[in-house]
């Protein structure tokens, strides 16, 4: 994006709603109005919506292009990391982790991909990330506490963060948790949440907790495999993926802040998927089932054994549950 196209998507973004004529943009860049209708035409190719009216200019309308400045601008002071976004990578976890690996102390920071080759969630399964139709990220959230013992809850505040955003940003869909953090709407899994540590040797402790999260927002398609347990949230319409960026990450780097506190565990039980069911765990190479009676002040899954045993699982992966 060149210097006029930025300038003009600045614009554009401090007051979306206004009509903005080519002699104020020209006037307030200090370009020639055929220089403003250049960098329109250019904006257009790379997927912002700009329309144009006559006797009235230009007004923005959203993206579909996933844009590094955009999610800058958009998200504010809310968010004071740097922000990367590629076009095509292996994974956003992986850049995460390459930037740690760099950085002493670890620094916030986000990266985004467009589409991803090799993404994983939890136990190192893939998860499909084709172009333009999802939201692939990777945050990096420096340890508050340089604690480990809490991190069960970290996960559950990142899962809070992004449900309550994805309940806000569409209203009509009625979202749930499925433990650790899956979330689903309407019993097919539509985005994933892994959380990875970076350990500081010399002390066994976490300097930063990498938090990658997959969403399908408008993916329609899936491969043989997943098309019967995957799902787009909202296939068939046009969702603006830079302003969703922008407010997840804002959301979670303000969140997270606050995870060793239980403050997040009410939300998470009242939209668990599970508790209350019988459900099948599957806990390192071995198969736990029961009933699934909470989440406990640490984050564990309590499983009621029909022994009358409750085992308290802060991981596992629930492979089978009994629905009403």
């Amino acid at each position: 994006m060149n210097s006029t196209q930025a300038q003009l998507l600045t614009a554009f973004l401090a007051d979306e709603r206004a009509w903005h004529s080519g002699d104020q943009l020209a006037g307030q860049i200090g370009v020639s109005r055929e220089s403003v209708w250049k960098a329109i035409n250019g904006l257009r190719k790379r997927g912002y919506q700009i329309e144009s009216r006559k006797n009235r200019g230009y007004r923005y309308q959203g993206s579909t292009a996933l844009d590094e400045l955009a999610i800058r601008l958009m998200a504010g002071s809310r968010f004071s990391g740097p922000i990367t976004v590629e076009q095509t990578v292996a994974s956003t976890q992986e850049l995460a982790k390459r930037a740690v690996s760099q950085t002493n102390p670890p620094q916030l920071a986000a990266f985004f991909a467009d589409e991803q080759t090799a993404g994983y969630g939890r136990l190192g399964r893939s998860f499909y990330s084709p172009a333009q139709t999802g939201l692939y990220f990777s945050l990096i959230l420096p340890n508050p506490t340089n604690d480990l013992t809490k991190v069960g809850l970290l996960t559950t505040s990142v899962a809070v963060s992004v449900l309550r955003v994805l309940q806000a940003t569409f209203p009509a869909q009625p979202f749930g948790l499925k433990w650790v953090n899956d979330l689903y709407l309407n019993q097919r899994k539509v985005g994933g949440i892994i959380t990875e540590a970076s350990l500081e040797l010399e002390s066994t402790s976490a300097a930063a907790f990498i938090v990658g999260i997959g969403l399908n927002l408008t993916t329609a398609d899936f491969p043989a495999p997943l098309s019967s347990l995957a799902g787009g949230i909202a296939p068939g319409t046009t969702v603006d993926r830079n302003r969703l960026a922008a407010t997840l990450i804002a959301a979670i780097s303000q969140d997270y802040q606050a995870y060793p506190t239980t403050a997040w565990l009410p939300f998470y039980r009242t939209h668990s998927l599970i508790l209350g069911k019988p459900v099948t765990v599957r806990v390192a190479g071995q198969n736990i089932s029961g009933c699934a009676e909470t989440i406990d002040e640490n984050g564990a899954l309590v499983v009621a054994l029909p022994s009358g045993e409750r085992r308290h699982l802060m991981s596992g992966e629930v492979t089978r549950v009994v629905m009403d």
